[in-house]
């Protein structure tokens, strides 16, 4: 629901003045009798003034609005194209660190941020810390990370390289065997 107090004064100065000069160039000249009939005859040409002026504003404002929703929307589909193509480029140990959430079955897991892959994961914007970014000083400590929320969809059994139906027992063992050193120790410390 629309809440007044959030309106500036200035747009409602606006709205009365686009209300006003409406009403009193759209009546007609017959309602208006006396001086004040006189007066409106004299000043009409500025209340047209005051309503192209105020109708212009709100028209420039909604121009905005609707260039930056376009603006927002290209560049949301700018950013998921070129998301779509960095996972399409992922290399053997970056899937590895990806395949980890879904061999953890968990969606937030501590990972070595100095490691190459999972920096590389950070910086393309595929990886993200789970709790904010940390400070200076704990970027050289294993940190809890999670899968951005813009990759999720993007992230396929395919582009992880795992088919569960129709994968052998080599090819399992294979991707068990391909698993980041540090996934097996900590694996080891929560169960």
């Amino acid at each position: 629901m629309l809440n007044l107090r959030q309106i500036s004064p200035f747009n409602r100065f606006m709205s009365w003045l686009l209300l006003s000069c409406c009403l009193i160039s759209a009546l007609p000249d017959r309602l208006f009798s006396g001086a004040f009939g006189l007066w409106l005859q004299d000043y009409r040409l500025l209340f047209i003034l005051g309503m192209v002026a105020s109708a212009a504003y709100f028209l420039s404002h909604g121009a905005i609005m609707l260039v930056q929703y376009l603006f927002y929307r290209k560049q949301r589909l700018m950013n998921r194209k070129l998301l779509q193509e960095l996972l399409e480029y992922l290399d053997a140990n970056e899937k590895a660190v990806l395949r980890e959430f879904v061999l953890q079955r968990k969606s937030v897991i501590k990972l070595p941020v100095t490691e190459p892959a999972v920096k590389n994961l950070l910086e393309q914007g595929i990886l993200t810390y789970a709790y904010g970014e940390p400070g200076e000083a704990g970027r050289n400590t294993i940190k809890p990370l999670m899968v951005a929320i813009a990759a999720r969809p993007l992230l396929t059994f395919k582009v992880l390289g795992l088919n569960p139906a129709n994968m052998t027992e080599e090819q399992k063992n294979l991707i068990l065997n391909t698993r980041p050193k540090y996934a097996y120790r900590q694996l080891d410390r929560h169960q």
